[in-house]
């Protein structure tokens, strides 16, 4: 068996599958870093993050607006359970004697 020479066992471990892709990750690393050292993926990057923080704004004020709701159908379904156990009268009493305390 011929003993391989240096140049062959260097194109042997760089022709592994493993090597190519740890080679390719540390290239691809390296462009993405200096890419993000740039001046327009800085400001990509600040209107990316506004951008998503108006998202996320946006959607905290449809969940209250949901909440507000929800309890306005809550309040409005004990008033009306309150009528059909008591009956109108009694209720506004109640309500009456509650303002004005």
């Amino acid at each position: 068996m011929a003993k391989k020479g240096y140049t062959q066992r260097t194109r042997d471990f760089l022709g592994q599958e493993k090597v190519k892709y740890f080679v390719g990750g540390m290239v691809t690393a390296y462009v993405i870093k200096k890419v993000a050292e740039t001046d327009a993926a800085h400001k990509a990057a600040v209107s990316l993050t506004a951008g998503a923080l108006n998202i996320k704004d946006n959607i905290e004020s449809g969940i209250e607006n949901i909440k507000e709701d929800a309890e306005d159908i809550h309040e409005e379904a004990k008033e009306k359970q309150q009528i059909e156990i008591y009956g109108p009268e009694d209720v506004e009493e109640e309500e009456e004697k509650e303002d004005e305390e």
